[in-house]
């Protein structure tokens, strides 16, 4: 999708999330400043995937349950940011490592939030950017919490290995998810970037549903040594953040 077609359902989304109701094809091309055979253009296109949906008898358009989904997601998003920057930053003031905050999307993990070390020798990763979902500590922790259907999924695919560490065989990845939901951790040398360490726990609902994960991660030559030591201080953020969303 260019740019220029991006903006404009982009406008027209917002016009209809603003007006809070429906509104005509007219009315739409009239606020947007975009042509109405444009409009109807990019209109039929959203409503196939029910981003919007037109009423057969008025005509008129609305915003469909697809962009409701994707609205709520974002607002409960935000909030699960808000309620995790202090508790991250306490424990990057603790520890001196990178954590990261992830959700699942998909077949990747979804970077959300991220406090950086303020040392120089540091893993750099950006929000929005992605981490596999079977590899690392937090692709790890994210698939050993997930729904089974799921999991078994993801371990019936063909996993491709991002260095010689990366757990690719089903039996084993399987065993090791197992060995995760049972200790509440997860730990990963190597598996993603040559030189890299990480641990990682779960973010849980109070029905013990996966919300998300949360990693604290450095270069192996300073981490390993006090890895043991920052179990511990992982998991009790994760649980802190838990507490701050119920």
């Amino acid at each position: 999708m260019s740019n220029g077609l991006t903006e404009k359902v982009m406008k027209l989304l917002e016009i209809l999330f603003l007006a809070g109701g429906t509104m005509d094809l007219k009315e739409l091309s009239e606020r947007s400043d975009i042509p109405k055979s444009t409009v109807h253009r990019i209109l039929t296109s959203l409503g196939k995937d029910r981003w919007v949906i037109q009423d057969p008898r008025t005509r008129l358009y609305r915003l469909g349950p697809r962009m409701m989904i994707f609205a709520k997601e974002r607002q409960m998003r935000q909030e699960l940011v808000r309620q995790s920057d202090i508790p991250m930053r306490d424990l990057v003031k603790e520890a001196g490592e990178t954590t990261v905050l992830a959700v699942p999307d998909g077949e990747v993990a979804r970077c959300v939030h991220i406090v950086e070390t303020p040392k120089a020798i540091k893993f750099s990763f950006s929000v929005g950017g992605e981490l596999p979902i079977y590899a690392g500590a937090m692709g790890k922790i994210l698939l050993a919490y997930c729904q089974e259907t799921f999991r078994e999924w993801m371990l019936d695919q063909t996993l491709r290995p991002f260095t010689e560490n990366t757990l690719i065989d089903s039996i084993r990845l399987r065993e090791e998810l197992s060995a995760i939901r049972e200790r509440g951790y997860s730990i990963s040398i190597e598996e993603i970037n040559p030189g890299g360490m990480a641990i990682g726990a779960p973010v849980l609902s109070p029905r013990g549903d996966l919300i998300a994960g949360l990693i604290l991660s450095g270069p192996r030559f300073k981490f390993e040594d006090k890895s043991r030591d920052l179990v511990i201080p992982v998991m009790e953020t994760a649980k802190r953040i838990e507490r701050n969303l119920a």
